[in-house]
């Protein structure tokens, strides 16, 4: 199968300054791939390439073999989702209509299709006995989840997420991130949180001043040279009795004191 998402030394330039130089990355499709680095990395301007919503200075983006900024909208929003940071959704809409909002990509099909699709998004997010409430009237977390269950409602190939976990507890943050691990599709989502990383991604995509750093598992991405040298601070892989895999434990140094 080719990849969903294919880029060949695709660099970007915004107002004269390198924001991305050279990242070459294949996403096979149903890979999970979390994109880390620190502030300025380039993590949101290399999810906005990846959306079309920004064509490459240079080099291309392929989705499913083809040349991504010379797809149609439409044709890009059947294939692609995307989740910004701060999403905005009118208060008074029911959040059963906020999800089918989804759909509009897909006006052509039928009505009794679409509905279907929307009762297996609200179900999937836990949000079939808040259907009928007003989204205005939702917690965060159940904002969040609506969030998602309209990006799935748009059944697309590839989801995109720019920190999908900011302002959210930590419990929040983790159902987030299960609701992105039980999906069948690409999934690549910036993180900000590293601890959340090995929770939901096959594949870490770390970035450094817009070039690729690392791209490989979370347990060879996360290693105690390449976490100090890119982020300042330790990490610890500690075995829990209930865990089938280590969890890594990120903690800055201690401060070096005077005696």
């Amino acid at each position: 199968m080719k990849p969903a998402l294919d880029l060949h030394s695709a660099s970007l330039q915004l107002q004269g300054r390198a924001v991305l130089d050279e990242v070459s990355v294949s996403v096979p499709f149903g890979t999970h791939l979390a994109v880390v680095g620190r502030n300025g990395a380039g993590k949101s301007s290399l999810l906005r390439l990846m959306a079309g919503r920004l064509k490459p200075t240079r080099g291309q983006v392929l989705l499913g073999g083809l040349d991504l900024a010379a797809l149609p909208g439409p044709q890009r929003a059947r294939q692609i989702a995307v989740v910004h940071q701060h999403e905005q959704a009118h208060g008074q809409l029911r959040v059963r209509d906020y999800v089918a909002l989804g759909r509009i990509p897909h006006a052509a099909a039928p009505p009794c299709e679409s509905a279907q699709v929307v009762d297996a998004s609200l179900a999937h997010c836990r949000l079939t006995a808040l259907q009928d409430r007003r989204v205005g009237t939702l917690s965060g977390g159940e904002l969040q989840r609506a969030v998602i269950a309209r990006v799935i409602a748009q059944q697309p190939r590839v989801l995109l997420l720019d920190e999908p976990t900011n302002h959210l507890d930590l419990r929040t943050r983790a159902d987030m991130l299960d609701l992105l691990a039980a999906l069948d599709v690409t999934v690549i989502a910036a993180l900000h949180e590293l601890s959340l990383v090995q929770r939901f991604a096959h594949r870490v995509l770390l970035l450094d001043a817009g070039r690729v750093a690392a791209d490989d598992a979370p347990a060879r991405v996360f290693t105690p040279e390449l976490v100090r040298g890119h982020f300042d601070i330790d990490v610890f892989h500690l075995p829990l009795p209930d865990r089938a895999r280590p969890v890594a434990v990120f903690e800055a140094p201690e401060p070096v004191r005077s005696s």
